[in-house]
């Protein structure tokens, strides 16, 4: 492959990696935006508002059901965790976005690299 045919080769997929950015950005933006009006809406309100009873499916005794008072028993006892030997650690988060976007970028390269082998492949004959 000549040094130009290399050249074209990388700033093709420059330019694909760069369009997987652009997409996982909108898509990741559009995301927590939605998050953020819907955490700002009560959902609550609409299911007590349909049923004028609703009240009553939050009223409970632990002496109506043995499975309520096993939880409270089983979340008031406090047990001390012992973490696991070699257990994976939780990146922070902008080290997860970070490979989560680097990720779908590389994806989204490789798709575009393999779709025109495809119609480079099946191309009609001149």
């Amino acid at each position: 492959m000549s040094n130009t045919g290399r050249l074209s080769l990388i700033l093709r997929t420059s330019a694909d990696v760069c369009v997987g950015l652009i997409l996982f950005l909108t898509f990741a933006l559009a995301a927590s935006a939605y998050e953020r009006s819907a955490a700002s809406q009560n959902r609550l309100g609409g299911l007590l508002a349909v049923s004028s009873s609703a009240g009553d499916l939050l009223k409970f005794s632990l002496d109506d059901s043995p499975l309520i008072a096993a939880a409270v028993v089983a979340n008031a006892v406090p047990v001390t965790k012992v973490p696991a030997i070699g257990a994976p650690r939780i990146p922070a988060a902008g080290v997860a976005w970070a490979l989560f976007a680097l990720a779908f970028s590389g994806v989204v390269a490789f798709n575009l690299a393999f779709f025109r082998h495809l119609r480079r492949e099946y191309a009609s004959p001149r």
